[in-house]
Parts: C-alpha cells; structure tokens; sequence
C-alpha cells in the first residue's frame, strides 16, 4: 500500500491485532511473549484480561501447549484472545484492533472490552483505534468515525453519529435488550471466568500431547524396494531387463570398436589397406553413437516417468490423508517434499544415476580389455577394488545420515519462511524483524553445517579415491614395461590407455554411485509420504446409499462421542440430537463447548477407530458409506471465507458443472452481478491469494453464491457473518432465508441474531447437549447462555 497523497505521521509504539488472528507455530507462551522478556506478574494480568486462564487450564500442558500451525488446534476465540494478549503484553503507546472481537462469544467480548479497550480498562491511558461493526461498544468512545466506500461520512462523539437515522436505528435496536440481565450478566462473568489459580502451574510441564510432530528420518540403507520401484513403477520388470540389456549392449559395441581398431592397427600396412576393416570399423562407430543416443533415452524415460509416479503418489498420500496429518506436519514440512526432494529426484537423480551407470559398465569394459591386453594386471584389480568398495562404503555409511539431516534440517526453514509471509503484518508491526531474522539465520545455519559437512566427506572420499586409482595406473605400466617381451604392441597401447581411463571412469563411478545413494534418499523421503495412513473408507463403503441421497435431510446423533486422538478426552460426550428435515438449526455455546465438533463430526473428519455412536442422515449411517459420497452431499460455509488463487468462475464452480448464466444468476443473488460486470475479465477475473483483491465480506458472498450453486440438502454455517459488517451480515441472512428455504440448515453463532428466527437452537457446553428447543423456550427459560447472547446489545426479532 503506498501513500496516493497528503501525509501522516505516528508518534509512538504501534501494537496491531489483525482480523485474522496471526499466530505461529510454537507455545502459547511463545505468541504472547513474542520476543519479549518474561515477566510473571505482567503476563498474568495480561491472561486475567483477555480471559485465558480457564483455557489454558484446560490444557494438559497450560501455556507450554503447542500449537500447531496458524493455531490450528486452537478456536477462533482463542486464537483472538492470544492475538490480542500479544498486543496488551508488549506496552505499546497506539493500539489498532481490526475488529478481533467478532469471533469472541459475546460474554467474553464484553468482559475483554470492558477490562481492556474501555476508558475504564488496562489501555485507558493509550490511544486506542477499534474497527468493528459492532455498534453496541462504541458510545465508550470518545471519537468515532463512520466510513463508507473508503470515505468519511460522518466523524465525532457517538452522540453525533447517532443524527444519522441508519446509524440511530441500528442502535436503538440493540438497547432494546440491554438492561433486563445486567446484574446476571455481571455474576457470570465472576463464577464463570474469574479464577485465582496460578496460570504458570502447567507452563513448567512439557506438552506431551502436542499435536506438532517432530519429523522423523528412517535410519540405514535405502531399501532396494525403493530403488526398484523407481525403475519398474512405469513399464515393470520387462522395461527394467530392457534397460540393464540397451546399458550393457551399448558398452560392449564401445569396447568392440575399440578392440577392432587395435586389431586393425596390429595388422601389417599391406593388410590395413583392405576396405572391410575401414566399413567394420565405421559401422561399429555408427552403432556406438546410435546406441548411446538409444540407451540415454531410454534411461532418462524411464526414470523421470518413475519420478513422476513417486509425485504422483506422494499427493495422493498428501490428499488422502486425515487432517491430522496437516495439524501435526508444518507446511514448510511438506513443502519440502514437494520442491527440494522431488527437484532432487527430477534433475539431479537421473543425471548422476546415469553417470553412475555408464562410469561403471565403462569401468566393466576397461577391465575386460585391460585383463585381454595384460593379464596379469588384473591380479592389481583383485587387490585394489575390494579396497574401494571398503572405502566407498564407509562414506556412504556417513553421507547418507548426513544427507538424511541436511533434509530434515531444511524443512523448519520453509515452516519459518511460510508462516513469516502469513504473519508478516503482524511480525513488522511488533518490530520484530530482526528476531525473525536471526531465527531464520539459525536454521539456515543447522542446515548449512550439515551441507558442509557432507561436502567435506565428498571431498575426504575423493582424494582417497585419486591416490587408489593413481596407484592402479602406476603399476599397470610397471606390469606392461617389465612384461613388454611377451606382448605386443598394440595390446599394451590398449591396455595403458584403458588404465589410464580407468582413474577417471572409477574415481567417477564410485563418487557418483555414492552421490546417487546420497540422492535417492529424497527418493525415499517422497515415497515415506506416499505411504501416509488415508481416512479410512474414503472410496470404500460398507453401504451402499441411494442415488438420490440424502432426500430429505434428517439428521439423528445417537449416542454420539468423538475424540481427536486416542489418547485426549473426547470432545462429544454422548450427543443425543434429532433435527427434522428442512429445520433451521442454530448451535451456540462458550469457547470449547464442541460446536464445532459436531460439524467436524458430520464431515468424518476423525477415524472411526476413536468414535462412538451414530449419525445418521435420512436414516443411513455415514459411517458405512464412503467419504467421498458424504462430503459431496454436504454444504458449508465457513467462518473465513475460502477462495483459491484461480479464477472467480473456478472458485464458483471449480467442475464446470454450470453454464455461465447460472454463475450470473447466483451472482446476482448475493449482489455482487453489477461489481463483476464492472471488472475488466468478468468471470474470468483472478482472485488472489486470499481473495485480497476483494473485501472480506465480497470474499464471503462469493462462498455463499458457491454454497448456493450446491445441490445438497443440508448446509452447515460455520458463524459465517463473524468478520462482516451489519448490512453484509443482513444481506447473507436474507440470501440464506431465502435461498435455503428447502434445506436442512446448521448454524454455529456467536451472535443471538444470527439464529434467533431458527426453528431450535442446540445449546452446546462441555460436549454435551445442554438444551434444545425452539428460540422462545430457550429465552423463557432464561437459559445463561441464552441470556448473555441477548445482552450483546443485539436485536432480537422473530422471524
């Protein structure tokens, strides 16, 4: 972003809180101190204040628990609530908070601002600027600002804005509700959330249960599996005996053109004279260039489509397999596969296989014609190869383990650089550069001692090597001087010059073959990911669905518990729940109550083997019909809106299922026809990378117009309108009404009006159903939850 025009100066330390919350892969600990000294008193107060203790509680290891990746085993509301003690803990002067509240239930959202933001809060004396659509806070503020299409409509005291009738309506909306559970508000907050238990107890623990995995490295030889699987994955055993049969035919045609050129030089000049040893001679040049044309091609044929199957089958393993999988392996992890190792296996591998190859048979040649021409130089080879070999396998005993580091050392480096890119708004506000820098350096730094390391024993192993074959050309010549009575001529020319060449052709071979096993430990680090346990059942079924399934849209849990590994707690603990067809669902509950679990828990995201129970959709187990048929035949619009870097006609329909009139229908219906149209590529539009060339909420009307494109009964709303603003928030309520009038829809809400015209709601806590009944019962009842959802100052209307 550049300045376009006028000037703007900052007086002061900026602490920045993003709207997607920016965390990194570490301890909790570690995103909130981010690169500040510890300091025990400060860092309570901060956990006080943003609410985290009885989260951090809740964790086997406290504040020591790592979280993987982007926070994945984290909540939204979490990963907010550490974002912004990463803001409180490092004592800025300016605080900028891009609307982190909205993923906050509201009871904690109130209780943050209060303690915090407010004029009565930690930050009273700092300046503070808030970007939110959540109007209720902001007569607290002593200026407020109202933009619209990047211009200021309207500035002041919040009494000022309130001339403006949109602006005044909204408000007196959300006052409605304000006042009758002010003092039940207030004791919820204290029995719920206070707590004097010291937070640091479980940060002196290790995480034992970390979802981050350390990569592992498989130790020893590579397997012969793997390298014959390289050669055989593309034509089998019958190409491989194909190749091994072009190498050794195109050496021998080599050695027999040389052989028959020291037959014709011995001959006397009358009988050289002859014409047949001239056409032999040229037609055996003629067929070695043929043949070494053949066999290269060949060769470099059959292993890069063997690289291309080790690719293929790599991404298979990827895409298959579980989410876990993607929580416990960085993705500068995988990265690494993907680029260095498979560049490895595409550009170096068969290069220096190659080389391998042809340096040997070329050395199987050389012997032959050194032991026809001298005999009894081949009583030296007897002594000197079995040395080699020795020597070659103590090297590669050492480089392979080195290589093996040098690539496990390399993959914290691409984690670094992705998550540096991902959070990079955050890392240069804090001014935390150089820390990231020197981070980066570090582990460069561990991987470049390996790499060094690895050059230096290629380096020992080489002179070993040139002092060893030096050693075999000498005494070939002692051999052919002292036994030149006995031989003649052109038989001992052959043979020194055959030795001669043998002290590349070995030297060469032995290094390459050593470089080549040093090489296809990429081969082997791609084929481990090909391997990677895939969901179970995602093709296969046990049952067999009806074509038209589901038809309805009745959805029954029965009994239902899921974990997200064996070894933790699980997160549903007995759901009992039957949702008629075509009922509007809301599901709302406090931070860790398994809300999202359920959803996670109709997709089959965790393995069968650590669930109890049934779910059944139209009265069929989905644990009994493949993934794919499942997931295909559900709908979903998540909390952050999902756009691939392609085009926009991609991102709507990514199968060319549609006609373009129909993606101009949906388009119309979320009101984005006209916006498209203005764009110069219109369908064909990219998007980039996180959609930043649209506007969050854009972003998120692209997901629901993709949502509406999907024929399927039943549609999961993962607290879809948390990041937009109150007239997008209201356009997608009305689209949803209105365009999934017919279909079974589940809605998770952190917001009251987000599901108060619902049929029931479903309100979660602890992972268990706590209550279920339709909005009216629910408020009637005076349910807790309920109750401090009414109070967030947001109107309740019945629809």
């Amino acid at each position: 972003m550049s300045l376009v025009q006028g000037s703007s100066k900052i007086y002061g330390k900026i602490a920045y809180v993003s709207q997607i919350s920016s965390i990194f892969s570490g301890t909790i600990r570690e995103n909130i101190l981010f690169c500040k000294d510890f300091d025990k008193e400060k860092y309570e107060r901060v956990l006080q204040s943003y609410c985290l203790i009885t989260d951090l509680q809740s964790f086997p290891a406290g504040d020591s628990t790592i979280v993987g990746e982007k926070g994945v085993n984290l909540s939204g509301g979490q990963k907010a609530r550490v974002s912004l003690a990463r803001a409180l803990y490092t004592e800025a002067d300016i605080y900028l908070f891009d609307d982190p509240l909205a993923v906050v239930d509201p009871t904690i959202a109130r209780k943050i601002f209060q303690q915090c933001i407010s004029n009565q809060g930690i930050l009273n004396d700092k300046t503070r600027l808030l970007v939110t659509h959540q109007i209720q806070f902001l007569s607290e503020f002593d200026h407020c600002i109202l933009l619209d299409h990047g211009k200021i409509e309207k500035q002041g005291l919040f009494n000022e804005l309130l001339t403006i009738d949109k602006v005044k309506q909204n408000y007196e909306n959300q006052q409605k509700h304000t006042n009758e559970t002010e003092k039940n508000q207030t004791q919820n907050y204290n029995s719920v959330y206070d707590n004097d238990n010291d937070s640091m107890k479980p940060s002196e623990t290790i995480d034992k249960t970390s979802i981050v995995i350390d990569e592992t490295s498989v130790g020893g030889k590579v397997s012969v599996y793997i390298w014959f699987r390289l050669f055989t994955a593309s034509y089998g055993w019958t190409g491989f005996i194909v190749l091994i049969f072009l190498m050794l035919l195109g050496q021998g045609i080599y050695d027999a053109t040389n052989k028959w050129l020291s037959i014709w030089s011995s001959k006397l000049e009358v009988v050289q004279r002859e014409s047949h040893y001239l056409y032999v001679y040229l037609g055996l040049v003629i067929c070695t260039w043929l043949m070494a044309i053949i066999r290269a091609d060949y060769f470099f044929h059959i292993i890069l489509r063997g690289a291309s199957v080790f690719h293929d089958c790599m991404l298979k393993g990827v895409l298959y397999s579980s989410l876990r999988f993607y929580e416990s392996n960085p993705v500068g992890r995988i990265l690494n596969r993907f680029s260095k190792d498979q560049q490895v296996i595409d550009e170096l591998l068969p290069v220096t296989f190659f080389d391998t190859i042809q340096s040997l048979t070329m050395v199987l040649g050389s012997i032959v014609i050194i032991g026809i021409s001298n005999p009894w130089a081949l009583l030296i080879l007897i002594i000197i190869i079995p040395m080699l070999l020795w020597l070659r396998r103590i090297y590669v005993r050492t480089s392979r383990e080195i290589k093996r580091l040098e690539s496990v050392s390399r993959s914290p480096i691409y984690a670094l650089f992705s998550s540096s890119l991902s959070g990079l708004m955050t890392i240069r506000t804090f001014e935390v550069e150089n820390h990231f820098l020197n981070s980066f350096i570090y582990k460069n730094n561990t991987n470049t001692r390996a790499l060094f390391i690895f050059i230096a024993l290629t380096r020992w192993f080489g002179l070993r090597l040139d002092l060893m074959t030096c050693s075999i050309t000498f005494l070939t010549a002692i051999l052919s001087i002292t036994l030149r009575q006995n031989m003649d001529a052109s038989s001992v020319a052959l043979g020194l010059a055959y030795a001669i060449n043998l002290l590349d052709l070995f030297q060469g071979g032995v290094r390459q073959s050593a470089a080549t096993e040093n090489y296809m430990i990429s081969t082997e680090r791609i084929d481990e990911y090909s391997h990677i346990p895939p969901e179970s059942g995602f093709y296969k079924e046990e049952l067999e669905k009806p074509s038209n399934w589901p038809t309805e849209g009745r959805i029954e849990f029965d009994d239902y518990k899921l974990s997200y590994r064996p070894e933790l707690e699980p997160v549903l603990k007995g759901i009992n729940l039957k949702i008629e067809p075509r009922n509007k669902i809301g599901i709302i509950g406090r931070t860790g109550a398994g809300k999202s679990s359920i959803f996670q828990a109709l997709y089959r995201f965790t393995d069968k083997s650590i669930t109890h129970g049934k779910i059944l959709i139209d009265g069929i187990d989905i644990s009994k019909i493949s993934l794919n048929d499942l997931r295909s035949n559900l709908n979903i619009i998540p909390q952050s809106p999902i756009l691939f870097s392609n085009t926009l006609r991609y991102n709507l329909d990514p199968f060319n299922h549609y006609t373009d009139e129909q993606l101009w229908d949906v388009l119309e219906a979320v009101q984005l026809k006209r916006k498209i149209e203005n764009l110069k590529d219109k369908l064909s539009t990219q998007i980039a990378e996180y959609g930043s060339n649209f506007s969050v909420g854009e972003c998120q009307l692209i997901c629901v117009a993709r949502a509406i494109l999907k024929p399927s009964k039943i549609l999961l709303i993962d607290e879809a309108t948390a990041h937009v603003d109150t007239k997008t928030d209201e356009l997608i309520q009305k689209i949803l009404r209105e365009k999934f009038m017919n279909h079974t829809v589940l809605t998770i809400a952190h917001r009251l009006h987000t599901v108060i015209d619902s049929d029931k709601i479903v309100i979660m806590n602890d992972g268990i159903v706590a209550k279920y009944g339709t909005p009216q019962e629910l408020l009637n009842e005076k349910n807790e939850i309920l109750t401090d959802m009414n109070n967030d100052n947001e109107p309740v209307t019945y629809l």
